[in-house]
Parts: C-alpha cells; structure tokens; sequence
C-alpha cells in the first residue's frame, strides 16, 4: 500500500496506449482468464461449471489476502488455480507470480470481482488476450465489454443488475452469469449479419 500510487500510475499510462480489440466469440474460445477474490469463490462456481461444460479451459486467479485462506485444490475445468497474494509496499503481484500468469493466459479475460482491486487491475491490463470482460471500476478501465453494477439506487429494477424479485446487488456470480449471457448474445449477433 505504502507505493501503490507509482503502481497505479504506471497503470494509467499504460491504459494510454490503446489496445488492439478483438472479439472473440464464445464458442471460439479456448482459454479463460478468469479474475476473482477468495471471498466471492463459492458464487462463481456455477457460471465456472457452465465454462467447463462448454470446453473451455480456464485459467483461474484468485486473489487472496490472508495467508490462512484456503482454496480448493481443484475447479472442474480450472487448471491452473494460480493464488495472487501481493506485497504490502507496492501492491502489485511479483515477478514470479507474472512468469507464471503469462504462461497460462487465455484469449479472453473475464473479471468477476466486484470491488476494485490493483492487483487485479494490473493483471487485466497485463493479459494478451484479445477480448477483456468486467466492470469498469474508476477511471482505470482495460474492458471491451463492461458488465455495469449498480448503485443502490437502482436496486431492485430489471436494467439495474439487482435481481427484481429481492432486490440484492449482483455477487460476482451473478456477474460472472450475466458477462457470459452477454458475451454468448454478442457472439449470436456476429453470425447473423
């Protein structure tokens, strides 16, 4: 946290630079990068069953912030599971953890956290993949498609993201749910023009 401001900068020049935006269509793809915090795991299991069911691969990332955090061993359709813990003085992931990372990443990326997060960030705009899904949070933005999450406000109506029926804010499994539904509709819409 101490020189998370020299991280956060470097970011935003690099989100200067525009990036070369291909779509990738859900059926055409062979590997998913998928973003996620430990605490929101559990919800994304559905739409990760649903990936693995396609035959997508997945590369899963999760970032964890205590060392005692447990994380399954193995996700039908996630291999690898790699654990992002940063350092406390820059906030970004290590060189080794970017090795690692850069030998698993997919054609696209698909972040499912829900609160921002500069490790996170760095590794969305870090990716080779060529189509990037995910929630802008802030000015710093990597995303072809953004999934928008709404405010209070907007709870409980149909184009707000809450669910209608409680009311709730989506969890990251309800996004990860709805950037798949989009990605396949955009992806429908390619093929019938």
């Amino acid at each position: 946290m101490c020189l998370s401001f020299i991280t956060a900068w470097r970011l935003r020049r690099q989100l200067k630079r525009p990036a070369p935006e291909q779509f990738r269509a859900f059926d055409d793809a062979g590997r998913v990068v998928l973003l996620a915090q430990s605490r929101e795991l559990s919800s994304l299991l559905p739409g990760i069953q649903e990936l693995a069911d396609a035959g997508i691969k997945i590369t899963l990332v999760v970032e964890i912030h205590h060392s005692k955090e447990v994380l399954p061993a193995t996700l039908p359709g996630c291999q690898p599971i790699l654990r992002l813990r940063t350092s406390w003085w820059w906030n970004r992931p290590s060189r080794q953890f970017l090795a690692s990372f850069d030998a698993h990443d997919g054609d696209v990326l698909i972040d499912a956290s829900t609160t921002p997060s500069l490790p996170l960030l760095c590794l969305a705009v870090r990716s080779r993949a060529s189509f990037k899904i995910g929630v802008a949070k802030g000015e710093e933005n990597p995303f072809h498609l953004q999934i928008l999450m709404p405010d209070s406000s907007g709870a409980g109506h149909p184009d707000g993201g809450a669910s209608p029926a409680t009311g709730t804010l989506l969890d990251a499994g309800g996004l990860l749910k709805n950037a798949l539904f989009y990605w396949k509709k955009i992806g429908v819409k390619e093929n019938n023009l």
